[in-house]
């Protein structure tokens, strides 16, 4: 049943990566006066099969959970080609991510009644704004971005979803997952300390280790 789930997940995950993978190859998300070479992105779609794929197993003994998990995780991987391209998380995509998965487990606690699992994600997407928020504050402009302080809520309602381990999890792996790209940039690429790190893939890379790993459940 699992490997079904799983397989049913991939299809659906490639499904709704393409038209995504399209709009980025063409430039849908650029603005006046982003330069450079249009990104290929060919790990888009097959990337996002393999994710689906592991969420649809890993939650099958919740598939109407999984089946948000799955349609999350495609935009959660197309913010990263933007960012990845000009270290922007477009709010054409933020804003409809956080409501999206916002009815979509309210459509998860309509149909199961699991009301406790939404009224944790509902707050663990505020307590992870709030953190965000600082962090935006307290670095003046440098390090976080706004984008990052709004895709941060959508992530604690998808880490929320799990556990207050697993939002704990994800957000600890994010910045581990950040420091150690930029160290990367530092000595292959010849980076300074002003050089922009984009941190949505960083963000996005922790949250879905987190909902990936049956562990993180075991401290609360």
């Amino acid at each position: 049943m699992t490997t079904t789930y799983a397989v049913a997940g991939a299809a659906l995950a490639a499904a709704a990566a393409w038209p995504g993978w399209r709009w980025v190859r063409a430039g849908g998300h650029r603005r006046e006066g982003d330069e450079g070479p249009l990104p290929r992105a060919t790990w888009l779609v097959p990337l996002s099969a393999l994710v689906g794929g592991a969420l649809a197993g890993t939650w099958s003994d919740q598939p109407a959970l999984a089946v948000v998990l799955v349609l999350a995780s495609v935009v959660l991987l197309l913010l990263c080609a933007v960012d990845l391209d000009v270290h922007r998380l477009p709010d054409v995509l933020t804003g409809p991510a956080f409501v999206g998965v916002l009815l979509g487990l309210l459509v998860v606690a309509l149909a199961t009644g699991a009301w406790g699992t939404w009224r944790r994600a509902v707050l663990a997407a505020l307590v992870l704004g709030l953190v965000y928020l600082v962090l935006v504050i307290a670095g003046r402009g440098q390090g976080m971005g706004l984008g990052d302080l709004k895709l941060a809520p959508t992530l604690g309602l998808l880490l929320g979803a799990h556990s207050w381990s697993a939002v704990l999890t994800g957000t600890m792996a994010a910045f581990l997952l950040g420091g150690v790209a930029a160290l990367w940039l530092l000595l292959a690429r010849g980076a300074s300390r002003d050089t922009h790190l984009a941190f949505g893939p960083a963000m996005v890379g922790g949250a879905l280790v987190a909902l990936l790993l049956p562990g993180s459940t075991l401290l609360w």
